[in-house]
C-alpha cells in the first residue's frame, strides 16, 4: 500500500466523519423493511450521483448497485439494506428509526444490521472519486446496496449475478464482524416432515391413525440426532431443531389425519444439502417409513414487483485463511487498525451463501458493530468504529489489487 496514498485517504475521511454520521443516521431514519426497500434505493442512488459515482441504478430486483472506477480487477461490496421489523418499540432505550447519537454512538434499527456498512461505502466511494477524478483506478469497484435479503438470504446477489450478469472477481460483505476479518459461516436448510393418519371422531378415537402419535418418535430421534452431531473444525458443530409443530384433523375433537413438523437446520463443514436430507430419511425409515420429508421453498415479490422462489437450502462457505482475499482483508485491517488481527467467522448466516456458496466466489466480511445485537433492541455502534470501517473500505481495493 503507497504510504502516501494511505495518507491522503485518511485525511479525508478524517474530515468526512461528521458527513458519514449525517449519512448512517439518514439511513437509519428510512424504514426499509424487506420488500419495502423502494425509498432507501432511491436514497442511495441520488447518494451514488451527488458522490460522482460513475454509474447507479437499480436491477430488475431492486438491488441500488454503483459502479466507481473501470479498472479489470472486479470488486463487489455488499450491504443489505432491508432490516427486520420493529415490534416492541417501546422497549428500545432510543426510537429506532431516528438514529440518535449520545456520547459517540449510534442508536437504530438498521445500526448493526447494515445500514452503516452502506454509509461507509458511500463515503469511502467519494473519497475515491475525489483523489481520482481522472479515473486510473486499478478496479472496478460495485457497491451494492441488497434488498430482501432478511427474507431470503443469499438470492438479492444470486439474482444479480445469475440474471444481472455482474460476476464480481471478489466479494466483500458489510454484515457485523465488529472490525474483525471474517471468511466463513455454517450453513443453514429448512425442512419438514410429515406424518399422515387416519382422522375419526374422538369418541371413537381407536378407529382412527393419531398423525401426531406416528410423529413422536421421529422428534425423539431427531432430539437425538442433534446431540450426536460432531464438532468440525473451524466452524463447530451443526445443529437440528424442531421449531415448529402442527397437526390437522376435522375438529378438536377428532384424532388428528395429518402432522408436520418444521426443521431449522444449521451445516458445518462436509455437511450439505443430500446429507442433511438423508439423515431424517433414515430416522423416517426407523420410525414409520411413510412420513414425507421435503424441502419449503421461498417465495417472495419485491418493491419492483419482481417474483422469486428459492429452496430453502443456504449452503456452507469457507474461504482458507491464506488465501489472497483474506490476507488483504487482515494487511487492510492492520493498516487501520495499527495493529494485527485474526480471521473469524459469523454464527448466522449471510448474502455469502450466494457468492462463496452457490457461486464459488472468493467472498470476506469487514464492518463495526457486534453479531449479537444484530434484530435486537440493542442495535448501536460506536462512530469511531464507523469511520475506521469507512478507513478500511477505500483502502481495501488498493490493498487486494497490489497482491
Amino acid at each position: 500500500m503507497d504510504p502516501k496514498l494511505h495518507k491522503e485517504i485518511h485525511g479525508c475521511l478524517d474530515g468526512a466523519k461528521e458527513e458519514t454520521a449525517n449519512l448512517l443516521q439518514r439511513l437509519i431514519r428510512i424504514r426499509s423493511y424487506s420488500g419495502r426497500e423502494k425509498e432507501i434505493v432511491e436514497f442511495i442512488l441520488d447518494t451514488m450521483q451527488y458522490y460522482g459515482f460513475d454509474d447507479q441504478y437499480s436491477d430488475a430486483l431492486g438491488n441500488a448497485v454503483g459502479r466507481i472506477g473501470d479498472g479489470p480487477v472486479t470488486i463487489l461490496y455488499d450491504a443489505h439494506i432491508d432490516t427486520v421489523q420493529v415490534t416492541d418499540e417501546d422497549s428500545w432505550v432510543y426510537p429506532p428509526f431516528e438514529g440518535r447519537i449520545v456520547d459517540g454512538t449510534i442508536y437504530g434499527r438498521g445500526a448493526v444490521d447494515e445500514k452503516s456498512a452502506m454509509a461507509g461505502f458511500l463515503t469511502a466511494g467519494k473519497i475515491l472519486k475525489a483523489l481520482f477524478q481522472d479515473g486510473g483506478l486499478p478496479f472496478s469497484l460495485y457497491v451494492v446496496g441488497s434488498v430482501m435479503e432478511e427474507d431470503c438470504d443469499g438470492y438479492p446477489l444470486r439474482h444479480l449475478i445469475e440474471n444481472e450478469g455482474l460476476r464480481p472477481d471478489y466479494v466483500l460483505l458489510g454484515e457485523p464482524t465488529d472490525l474483525k476479518v471474517y471468511r466463513g459461516q455454517r450453513g443453514r436448510m429448512e425442512l419438514q416432515i410429515t406424518a399422515t393418519g387416519k382422522s375419526a371422531h374422538g369418541a371413537h378415537n381407536r378407529q382412527g391413525i393419531n398423525a401426531i402419535y406416528k410423529m413422536n418418535p421421529i422428534v425423539r430421534a431427531v432430539e437425538k440426532l442433534d446431540r450426536a452431531l460432531p464438532a468440525v473444525a473451524p466452524l463447530g458443530r451443526g445443529s437440528i431443531t424442531v421449531s415448529d409443530i402442527r397437526s390437522r384433523g376435522p375438529s378438536l375433537c377428532s384424532v388428528p389425519d395429518r402432522c408436520r413438523i418444521h426443521i431449522d437446520r444449521r451445516l458445518t463443514v462436509g455437511e450439505t444439502r443430500e446429507t442433511a436430507l438423508a439423515q431424517l430419511e433414515e430416522i423416517v425409515q426407523r420410525n414409520g417409513g411413510d412420513a414425507a420429508v421435503t424441502i419449503p421453498e421461498y417465495s417472495g415479490t419485491s418493491w419492483k414487483g419482481t417474483g422469486f422462489v428459492q429452496e430453502a437450502y443456504f449452503p456452507t462457505w469457507i474461504m482458507e485463511a491464506n488465501h489472497p482475499l483474506v490476507l488483504a482483508g487482515l494487511e487492510s485491517a492492520r493498516l487501520v487498525l495499527g495493529k494485527k488481527t485474526k480471521s473469524g467467522f459469523w454464527s448466522f448466516s449471510t448474502n455469502g451463501v450466494a457468492t462463496a456458496g452457490r457461486h464459488h466466489l472468493p467472498t470476506i466480511g469487514f464492518a463495526p458493530g457486534k453479531e449479537e445485537l444484530a434484530h435486537s433492541t440493542r442495535e448501536e455502534i460506536l462512530l469511531s468504529d464507523l469511520f475506521k470501517a469507512s478507513e478500511f473500505y477505500a483502502l481495501f481495493p488498493f490493498v487486494l489489487t497490489a497482491k
